[in-house]
């Protein structure tokens, strides 16, 4: 079998050049791409614990931390001590922090129409489709 006929491979190769590419897209805010995976979950006035947003964005709970705190010191995100669990934190975005959101929100509409150009609408539904069922395949491995 030839490297290239590997699914897993196809698809970790796609995704580094993808990860390069929105890298630069959002250098000149400061922002990386786990980041704003981050930011994009939050918002200003809801709240997400740690571990939510840990779900959400499929990354451990001690990398996610690491991340707040990053996003914590540029002023994007707050923490506050849940009412209910003094162990928990909920997590919002600040007001600098939903602008960036703001401002992002085309810069990632911009890099998803690049990435994707030449696609048709119908191609990346099933696109969708089989990285969810390859997803599933290995959800719980």
């Amino acid at each position: 079998m030839k490297l290239n006929d590997v699914t897993g491979f196809l698809i970790h190769r796609t995704d580094l050049k993808l990860t390069n590419y929105f890298t630069k897209q959002l250098k000149p805010y400061h922002v990386t791409p786990e980041q704003w995976n981050i930011i994009c979950c939050l918002d200003i006035e809801k709240a997400m614990t740690q571990k939510e947003l840990a779900e959400a964005i499929y990354r451990d709970q001690t990398t996610v931390v690491r991340m707040i705190h990053s996003l914590e010191r540029k002023g994007m995100v707050r923490r506050i001590m849940n009412k209910h669990d003094k162990r928990s934190h909920d997590l919002f975005l600040t007001p600098k922090g939903e602008e960036i959101k703001q401002q992002l929100s085309l810069t990632v509409l911009n890099a998803h129409n690049y990435v994707t150009r030449g696609l048709e609408p119908k191609d990346l539904e099933q696109l969708k489709f089989f990285l969810e069922r390859i997803y599933s395949n290995v959800q719980d491995e």
